[in-house]
């Protein structure tokens, strides 16, 4: 397969997982790159066409979470009791975060931790940034460069571990 294709595939790959993120792993997709590419430059191309494809399909969530939360309910289930303090703790941490969602600019704080450390889950705050007041172009930003963070920093410690 030439490198063009292997970009492709990447830039694919990122759009197929922001949209269907329980079926495409981008995580386990950057493992895999990590340790089966042995140019570090191309490495980082291949992590930069991943990245622009997550950022694509993100925003195509985003968009239709915005066009659609007219017709979204308010209604909200409470979660059970958490099981553990660790869990409790995350749970107040992405509530907060969450709850910056309402703000436009601040809200950003939320997307770019959840790109970077999936805590609370990009898939539930691509549609919860789209139904709020959040700018497009932020949302855009802070997707990429958290999802760009994340996918360099698994990729070169396993590609650095193989080598």
């Amino acid at each position: 397969m030439g490198d063009l294709a292997l970009v492709a595939t990447a830039f694919a790959f990122g759009v197929g997982s922001s949209i269907l993120p329980v079926f495409l792993n981008a995580e386990a997709y950057v493992i895999v790159l990590g340790t089966l590419t042995e140019s570090p430059v191309f490495l980082f191309w291949l992590i930069m066409a991943l990245s622009v494809g997550t950022v694509l399909g993100k925003v195509v969530v985003f968009d239709l979470a915005r066009k659609g939360r007219r017709r979204l309910s308010r209604r909200e289930r409470e979660p059970g009791p958490p099981r553990n303090r660790f869990t409790a703790r995350v749970r107040t941490f992405s509530n907060w975060l969450l709850g910056l969602l309402d703000r436009p600019y601040l809200g950003a704080t939320t997307v770019f931790v959840s790109s970077a450390f999936m805590v609370p889950p990009l898939a539930i705050v691509s549609i919860l940034a789209g139904a709020s007041r959040q700018p497009m172009w932020l949302f855009s930003l802070m997707v990429f460069i958290g999802r760009t963070l994340q996918y360099l920093a698994i990729a070169f410690v396993l590609h650095q571990a193989v080598s």
